[in-house]
């Protein structure tokens, strides 16, 4: 009796096991954060929620800190269908859809709010429908990152101060562009040296969002910090479009439900450190100055004429002004 009960057992394991495995899909996400950034605050967030609107049915395994590339390997992975999720910004999406290159042009995009606007626009849904068809990257939301500022020991009080300024820049079309267009002598640097290079006066300044500046403490060598706003920077959470096909109606609401819980997470933990990080590098001794930016915009006009003359008469006053 007792062998007839167990072959009885092992039978039920082996019909319930594949349905069990069936109920049960867990989902990939690939990411260059680190544990405790605000992205991967808001990821942790978006699988809490994942897991507890689909009682268990939906999971996400994250993998930060470029365990499975870099974004371009990551990017080529959800195409394929290999990883189900990832992050990379919608101005950086030009390599793909080369109009995307004006969101990351200085002073087209005011805020994160504006950035939004832009999204929603007839002109940026037709940059992410095609970016779904032509490469498999469905925009599941948009997360802020950060807004681009300005670090020296001189003050930039106005456009004037840039003049023969060596400023550190990454080695990216767009901000090579506004460097120039400052007066600036625009000098990349790799960015693990940029600490080196402002502490011996090989450059007299970067830029970078303020958590970047702090994490890398860079005003332990520098004086000033100006609120330049010359860049406004988003994440896109993209996933395959093959998940997403092969998810039912409710798993695709639980899916965006789960990720926009995660961009309010995200959202609020950089404002606040963008706030409190003004505060203690002034704390700190730095001079923060918050010049007018209408003269830095305007230094801005022959290279939005360059953008309007390839993708359309008018079109960067049209995204600026959205923010209205």
């Amino acid at each position: 009796m007792k062998h007839v009960l167990t072959c009885l057992a092992v039978a039920g394991m082996l019909v319930a096991g594949p349905a069990l495995a069936q109920d049960t899909r867990t989902l990939s996400f690939g990411m260059q954060g680190t544990p405790g950034d605000p992205q991967y605050q808001g990821v942790m967030e978006a699988a809490k929620v994942l897991e507890e609107e689909s009682n268990g049915r939906l999971k996400l395994e994250v993998f930060p800190n470029s365990q499975l590339g870099t974004f371009t390997e990551m990017m080529e992975q959800v195409t394929l269908g290999d990883l189900d999720f990832t992050l990379n910004p919608f101005g950086g999406m030009d390599p793909w859809v080369s109009r995307a290159v004006i969101a990351s042009t200085a002073y087209v995009v005011k805020d994160f709010d504006h950035l939004q606007k832009i999204l929603a626009s007839d002109w940026g849904q037709g940059v992410l429908e095609e970016m779904r068809t032509e490469n498999g990257w469905r925009t599941v939301d948009s997360w802020y990152f950060g807004t681009r500022e300005t670090t020296s020991n001189k003050p930039i009080t106005k456009l004037e101060d840039f003049k023969g300024m060596k400023l550190r820049v990454p080695n990216s079309a767009p901000q090579l562009q506004w460097a120039k267009a400052m007066g600036a002598s625009p000098t990349p640097v790799a960015f693990a040296e940029v600490y080196l290079a402002l502490q011996t006066n090989q450059v007299d300044g970067q830029e970078n969002p303020l958590p970047i500046i702090d994490a890398m403490k860079f005003m332990e060598v520098q004086s000033n910090i100006t609120l330049t706003n010359h860049l406004v920077q988003d994440q896109l959470v993209l996933m395959s479009e093959e998940t997403w096909k092969d998810l039912s109606e409710e798993d695709q609401k639980i899916v965006m439900d789960a990720f926009k819980a995660g961009g309010l997470v995200n959202n609020k933990v950089v404002k606040d450190n963008e706030a409190a990080l003004l505060s203690k590098f002034e704390d700190n001794g730095a001079k923060v100055n918050r010049p007018e930016l209408a003269p830095f915009r305007a230094a801005m006009e022959p290279s939005y004429k360059e953008l309007d003359s390839k993708f359309g008469e008018g079109i960067v006053e049209k995204l600026s002004s959205l923010a209205d």
